[in-house]
């Protein structure tokens, strides 16, 4: 985890190759990833959690998505996101 100014923190794993990482848009996706570390979410959910649009969120998910930092997963009709790789949480665990 790298520091930003005004105490935000910037996830290492939001820095992308195939994107230029401008200061908003590395600290949106540390935010994006803050939350679905804890818990794997729909993109309403990290809208209304983050305040940010649905259409700002996707583009982020989208190029994350490109790079593995981010999975998208089907679960009982919904599509969640969560963190790529190991140490995810259980869907049954993170959809409740």
């Amino acid at each position: 985890m790298l520091s930003g100014r005004g105490g935000s923190s910037i996830r290492s794993r939001a820095l992308l190759r195939g994107v230029r990482n401008v200061r908003r848009g590395v600290l949106t996706r540390s935010r994006i990833i803050d939350v679905i570390s804890v818990k794997a979410c729909t993109l309403a959910q990290l809208s209304r959690e983050l305040g940010l649009s649905e259409s700002s969120i996707r583009r982020h998910l989208r190029n994350m998505l490109a790079e593995g930092v981010v999975e998208k997963v089907r679960y009982k009709g919904r599509v969640l996101w969560r963190l790529g790789g190991s140490g995810q949480l259980d869907l049954e665990e993170a959809s409740g």
